[in-house]
């Protein structure tokens, strides 16, 4: 039987411009749920929007409020650039806007389209001050390693590392190593059903996989070659082993093609 396998690490790095752009979309996401905040942007001091988390329909409002930042945005730019500006709040009477600097050349703004009771400000400028600290971190492209995260407080370090958790999640389908394990899947599926039938094929992939206790989505080279092996176990036990070499000495080499045909 085929040994089990240890667990698989299942985190991601943003290694691509769109990668860091999907993490940078999933924080701003955990920020405005994390204070119910209406609307926010992460900006750079020369106007540009990174990444926003803007509702479709919105109310007057939030109207309002987007329209106060948009007209003031030289303004916020020129605070953050020349006068060093850390942490901003206004009040209005369409509700609150809470500016905070990320780094040097950037910055988030949220917009509370509704009262914010003063004992929960320190709160939310709390959790500003950290997702500003993320933010900078992502954008400056850093790793997400222990040695990378030293010298963050807790809350930060659990969050970047939830970040690159939640991205092998959200987008894990997406990368070339998924793609290759489902068409090999698919190619050795094919090939058991050439064997003994379509009926056996679930049964002696899924008993198959489990003795690896993986799936196909965490497969590497070398557990599909283990995989190969448990399964011309299970096709000598249910089509005899006369069928089992046939398996092994036509199907197999054609896999084992399959494979390196990726690399």
């Amino acid at each position: 039987m085929v040994g089990k396998t240890k667990n698989i690490d299942k985190r991601m790095e943003a290694g691509t411009a769109t990668m860091l752009k999907h993490m940078l979309d999933i924080e701003l996401r955990n920020v405005k749920e994390k204070d119910d905040v209406d609307a926010v942007l992460f900006m750079g001091v020369d106007g540009r929007i990174f990444s926003s988390n803007i509702p479709f329909d919105l109310s007057p409002p939030q109207y309002r409020l987007l329209n106060l930042v948009k007209a003031h945005i030289p303004h916020i730019c020129g605070q953050l650039s020349s006068e060093n500006l850390k942490i901003s709040v206004q009040y209005y009477g369409e509700g609150t806007i809470v500016i905070a600097g990320v780094g040097d050349n950037a910055f988030m703004v949220l917009l509370f389209a509704k009262g914010i009771k003063f004992n929960d400000m320190e709160k939310i400028l709390d959790h500003a001050e950290d997702a500003g600290t993320i933010l900078n971190h992502l954008f400056e492209s850093r790793p997400i390693t222990p040695g990378a995260l030293k010298g963050y407080n807790k809350k930060v370090q659990a969050e970047l590392t939830g970040l690159s958790r939640q991205l092998f999640v959200e987008r894990f389908e997406e990368t070339r190593e998924f793609q290759k394990n489902m068409e090999i899947l698919k190619f050795v599926k094919q090939k058991i059903q050439d064997t003994l039938g379509i009926g056996v094929v679930d049964e002696i992939v899924t008993v198959s996989f489990n003795e690896l206790g993986t799936s196909a989505a965490y497969m590497n080279d070398d557990l599909w070659k283990k995989f190969v092996e448990s399964v011309v176990e299970r096709i000598g036990e249910m089509g005899g082993e006369v069928t089992a070499e046939k398996f092994a000495s036509t199907s197999v080499p054609e896999i084992e093609k399959k494979l390196k045909s990726f690399v």
